[in-house]
């Protein structure tokens, strides 16, 4: 069993959230190296390489503190399958984050992922004190905007040509979940 620091998450039996760590590495190095995740994501690179685990794991390192923005995904050996977070910077103030994920191939297509976007939502919004938690995806990426939709995020928007992969332009489509009703609606 892999030992992780810090707080641990239950997402369903067998499977929880904790603290990403420098024995994550092999498991990083593994499953990134599955390109339709380098095609699903935005700031994943294919090939993943040893240089850009241990750049990814210092950020991590880095911005590891009370509470965590960013997750290992782990099955019951504690070796991590996925990854979920805060994909940016959380400035002083802000009430609004961009949420990022994956999930290895082998676990796919059994809502592992909807359950885990949901239970880092609820974190985010109770622990971050956010209060709007948004996902972009590729419109070419189903499984992700399916995983959103079951976690009780709402479509918000179509963006044409929003973000660029490899050169090319690509369009996105913008997920929200909002706690609580606005004010002065």
């Amino acid at each position: 069993m892999e030992k992780t620091d810090g707080p641990r998450i239950q997402i369903s039996e067998g499977f929880y959230l904790s603290r990403i760590t420098r024995q994550d590495k092999r498991a990083y190095l593994e499953h990134l190296s599955d390109e339709e995740i380098s095609r699903n994501t935005l700031r994943i690179p294919f090939p993943y390489t040893e240089a850009d685990a241990d750049s990814w794991l210092d950020c991590c390192e880095k911005q590891a503190c009370d509470p965590e923005k960013r997750f290992a995904i782990r099955g019951q050996t504690g070796y991590l399958i996925g990854s979920i977070g805060i994909a940016n910077v959380i400035t002083r103030g802000a009430t609004s984050a961009e949420l990022g994920y994956w999930l290895a191939k082998s676990y796919r297509g059994r809502g592992l992922m909807s359950r885990a976007i949901s239970v880092f939502a609820e974190y985010a919004f109770r622990q971050l004190r956010l209060t709007r938690l948004y996902a972009d995806t590729f419109a070419h990426n189903l499984a992700s905007q399916r995983a959103l939709e079951k976690a009780g995020f709402q479509r918000e928007a179509i963006l044409p040509r929003h973000h660029v992969k490899n050169g090319l332009p690509l369009d996105a489509v913008r997920y929200v979940k909002v706690l609580g009703p606005a004010v002065g609606t």
